[in-house]
């Protein structure tokens, strides 16, 4: 006896459909763009990656390194589920995911473990709590300093705040630089 199979097109036609909505494709970039500075114009992207890679005067403190490998083997996870979220829209998907990973490197700038701050770096952020100082009042920290003064110790990566805030995502079309 032979069984035949009728129909399928309906099928086909969603298959179709879920083709046509992610054959596009994408990516999100999530970190620090060029409309983030500071207020005298440096770019926020700078002083993140002075922070992340450290300078010839400190150390890094890698809360980009340490949130990709504290969370990225699940954001597959978090894009299956996005996309099934938003019928399969990938703009929509990528956000989501663009929005959770923001948010983990944001916990990483406020909570991570760093290397503890210098005593001038503490002054002046006991002194200038916003970062804004001039040349004048950095050497008279350091003068101060020199000459005894102290400031209780700061977080690491948190002084202005500008940073944090910076922390975004840009969804675009196409595959993304690897």
């Amino acid at each position: 006896m032979a069984v035949k199979i009728k129909g399928g097109d309906k099928l086909r036609k969603a298959l179709a459909d879920l083709s046509k909505k992610v054959e596009k494709g994408g990516h999100v970039d999530v970190g620090f763009f060029e409309d983030a500075t500071y207020p005298d114009g440096t770019p926020v992207a700078q002083v993140a990656s002075w922070m992340e890679f450290g300078t010839p005067t400190s150390r890094p403190r890698p809360f980009m390194r340490n949130t990709v490998a504290k969370h990225s083997d699940r954001w597959g996870e978090a894009l299956e589920a996005a996309l099934k979220d938003s019928d399969f829209d990938v703009k929509i998907a990528l956000s989501a995911v663009g929005v959770i990973i923001e948010s983990q490197i944001r916990d990483e700038i406020a909570e991570g473990e760093f290397e503890p701050n210098k005593p001038l770096t503490n002054l002046l952020k006991w002194r200038f709590p916003k970062g804004d100082y001039t040349t004048e009042q950095f050497l008279k920290a350091v003068h101060d300093l020199k000459k005894g003064a102290t400031a209780s110790s700061g977080k690491p990566l948190v002084w202005s705040g500008r940073m944090f805030q910076s922390v975004t995502h840009e969804v675009k079309d196409g595959p993304g630089e690897s």
